[in-house]
């Protein structure tokens, strides 16, 4: 076999050029086997798939032996680049420039990727894979998307596999002004309600033989976002309240409609619950339409992601130690739990997992980039985090 290069900057490049947009791959996941299988991994590809969801194909690669067992998480999958005519480089070009690798899924996450797999090439090259623990990299090719058959299915094939972690460290990109400086310790949960509020249609001349829904809408919408719902905690941020779509699909200007929808997105800290969040809009509900005849509301609801925490413990204090040692006195990363969800709401049920990635800056944005000093930069922390984690071993 020929000998594989490691370099995380080159390997980013490979895994950028694939165009895995969800639950496409493209070639992504051979390249991560491919390097993996070279260290000796032993490297399970898994392909789930259900009435529910599309089919996605994952990885799960292991080597060691008994010991302390610690995985890193990742997905390989990748949000549509948009109008490719606005980017500076075709989105899939890995094109170099003035120290920025272009490309969608650089940031996230495939830089952070290509450093996990260079540092483990650094630890084995130097060890060997009898280094008296377990390293084990759980990728997966869906968690832009529904993430259904994903990380979650693949968590339970561990599971049933007796496959049990102690740590395990989920690539998102997590760092704010240098790399390392925040890690994720928890996260928000997700909540969409989707309202639609029926009246009586009827002319705009007339309103008095009509009951105009949009007017109960907009009345509830501003009761909800006038008073905030908490003011967060020493971990989470207050929980945010957005209205991302108001919608009365009304063609005339002179039809008073029969229906009003409006769509609401809630990321709330672990103050609340999703019962306790519908409990809180069905009181909303019930104070605008008291006594209001001929109005009716109702909604759904979408529980995308629940809130989570991970107290500072083992492996936050271990990263924490390890990016010090790398990055210089007064480097202790900010423990946060802000941003949007991860797969790291599926691993929580299994072991201690904390997010640490490359800075979050160009994620889904046109001309998605890294730095290449920051590759470099991650390279070496995750290496120094796998030297302290086995260093007992």
């Amino acid at each position: 076999m020929n000998k594989i290069n490691f370099d995380p900057i080159h390997l980013t490049q490979e895994l950028v050029k694939c165009p895995s947009i969800t639950p496409e791959d493209h070639g992504a996941l051979n390249i991560i086997e491919n390097h993996l299988n070279y260290l000796g991994f032993k490297c399970s590809r898994l392909n789930f798939k259900d009435k529910d969801s599309y089919d996605v194909d994952n990885l799960f690669a292991t080597v060691g032996s008994k010991g302390k067992h610690l995985a890193f998480a990742g997905h390989t999958d990748v949000v549509p680049p948009g109008n490719e005519s606005s980017w500076k480089y075709p989105p899939f070009a890995a094109t170099i420039e003035d120290n920025k690798l272009f490309g969608r899924g650089s940031e996230d996450m495939k830089s952070n990727i290509a450093c996990f797999i260079s540092a483990a090439q650094k630890f084995i090259e130097k060890n060997g894979i009898n280094f008296g623990g377990r390293l084990s990299f759980i990728i997966t090719g869906d968690e832009e998307g529904l993430a259904t058959n994903g990380t979650p299915k693949i968590m339970q094939w561990t599971k049933k596999n007796n496959i049990v972690f102690d740590q395990c460290i989920v690539g998102e990109p997590t760092s704010n002004k240098k790399v390392g400086d925040k890690i994720k310790i928890g996260r928000r949960g997700s909540l969409n309600f989707f309202i639609k509020v029926k009246g009586i249609q009827g002319h705009t001349a007339n309103g008095h033989r009509a009951e105009n829904p949009t007017h109960y809408l907009t009345k509830l919408l501003n009761n909800i976002i006038s008073k905030p719902l908490d003011s967060g905690n020493h971990y989470f941020l207050p929980t945010s309240i957005q209205i991302p779509t108001i919608d009365v699909r009304n063609t005339a200007h002179n039809i008073i409609p029969e229906y009003a929808n409006a769509t609401i997105n809630i990321r709330y800290n672990d103050i609340h619950t999703s019962k306790d969040l519908i409990d809180w809009l069905q009181i909303h509900i019930d104070n605008v339409l008291n006594n209001v005849e001929n109005v009716s509301c109702s909604f759904t609801t979408e529980v995308s992601a629940r809130s989570f925490i991970n107290k500072p413990g083992y492996l936050s204090n271990l990263i924490s130690k390890s990016i010090t040692e790398i990055s210089g006195k007064n480097s202790d990363p900010e423990l946060a739990t802000d941003g949007g969800t991860s797969d790291a709401r599926f691993i929580k049920d299994y072991c201690e997992v904390v997010e640490l990635g490359i800075r979050n800056q160009t994620l889904h944005k046109i001309d998605e980039f890294v730095y290449l000093s920051d590759i470099v930069e991650l390279e070496k922390i995750y290496l120094q985090i796998i030297k302290n984690y086995f260093s007992k071993n």
